[in-house]
């Protein structure tokens, strides 16, 4: 009998619920169109590069200075001799940028998170996540010794009675400030009063909201005149940074505890120097180039209204990211299928990444897609309907 048996039968399983998962591949670079090996190219807005660094030419530049200097690898953990310039570089940029008194950079967002939320909450402490959090933040919660609750973000009343739990020596607050599957935001103002009120510790995920945000792109945060209210911020780079990577900005005991009892941290090669600097030269056009983030928004105001006129479901969503809720997962999966030979790249989310029931189509815009483009898509998924 074949040891992996089972595994064939829970894969034919999700293959007859539609929820089945294959990569695609892409060949070439990341952008508002991409080309697809077989040599067609489609219009990509399934994306996270929201601002269109991932192939600007600054950034690259960047990158192949560095590798000639530096190489490619780190070649090591950080505490044994992974750490170079432009990681600790990278780091001060950030801790001036999100007002914060230092940053601490690790391999990936998931990485970061994981640190952070496995090594400060402890046996004894409260952590209270959004429920719609990303996984990362809600595996890593799991993962540590504290109790956690989940909270709906229009319940503050919920929220604020697990805070007015006395047995808890520690609370903890934990929120993406942009939700990724829904596109809409976290009530910020209103958890830097309870973290206040109750003297917490409110971390903020702005992982689709750095760059996109902000006077000077710092976030959601900035956006809303809070971010030196919040005690800890978590970015991840893989999206409008369009690199790899995740910066950790708090009070400087909070790094050095980090470096010194997170195991993520403690046991991992650290990122490779090139990207870092990559990383670096994208914050820097980010804060230059406002007029980014100006069209970013008017492209995703132009979908949002343009899908609600078509009476299409986007649920709350007020940013780039613009879900399609179709439903049912089959019929979001031919919908994709038909848009993809149409010429428009959208992937169809399905459970468990969303409820069961909710299955969508997740547009995301980028700042450089054109009104033709824009246009072409509402009126391509207009003719499926």
């Amino acid at each position: 009998m074949n040891k992996f048996t089972y595994l064939h039968n829970e894969l034919e399983l999700l293959k007859q619920d539609n929820l089945l998962r294959r990569c695609v591949c892409i060949d070439s670079a990341q952008g508002p169109t991409v080309r697809m090996p077989d040599g067609s190219e489609k219009v990509l807005f399934c994306s996270n590069n929201y601002l269109n660094l991932a192939n600007d030419t600054r950034v690259k530049q960047a990158a192949i200075e560095t590798i000639e200097k530096y190489g490619l690898g780190s070649a090591a953990s950080r505490l044994i001799c992974g750490t170079m310039r432009p990681h600790e570089e990278l780091e001060t940029a950030f801790a001036k940028f999100l007002k914060k008194e230092s940053a601490l950079y690790f391999p990936s967002g998931w990485c970061a998170n994981q640190a952070l939320l496995t090594t400060l909450p402890q046996k004894g402490d409260l952590v209270l996540i959004d429920r719609c959090d990303h996984a990362s933040i809600i595996d890593a919660v799991k993962s540590s010794d504290a109790d956690f609750h989940t909270y709906r973000r229009n319940q503050s009343e919920q929220l604020e009675k697990y805070l007015t739990d006395g047995k808890y020596k520690n609370r903890f607050i934990v929120t993406e400030s942009v939700f990724s599957m829904d596109g809409d935001i976290a009530h910020l103002a209103e958890l830097v009063e309870l973290k206040n009120k109750y003297n917490a510790t409110l971390i903020i995920d702005e992982a689709h909201s750095l760059g996109c945000f902000g006077k000077n792109g710092a976030g959601l945060c900035e956006q809303e005149g809070l971010l030196e209210q919040i005690d800890i911020i978590v970015v991840p780079l893989g999206k409008a940074i369009a690199t790899t990577g995740g910066i950790i900005a708090g009070p400087k005991a909070v790094k050095d505890y980090l470096i010194n009892r997170a195991r993520p941290f403690i046991y991992t090669t650290a990122p490779s120097p090139v990207v870092a600097a990559a990383a670096m030269k994208a914050v820097e056009i980010i804060q230059t180039e406002p007029d980014r983030r100006k069209r970013l928004q008017d492209n995703a105001a132009y979908l949002r209204n343009t899908f609600t006129e078509m009476g299409l479901d986007i649920g709350n969503s007020t940013t780039q990211i613009i879900p399609v809720i179709i439903g049912d997962s089959a019929r979001a999966m031919s919908l994709s299928k038909k848009l993809f030979e149409a010429g428009y790249f959208l992937s169809a989310i399905r459970p468990p990444t969303v409820p069961s029931g909710t299955a969508r189509l997740r547009v995301s815009a980028q700042a450089h897609h054109t009104q033709e483009q824009l246009k072409g898509l509402c009126e391509t998924l207009k003719s499926l309907l």
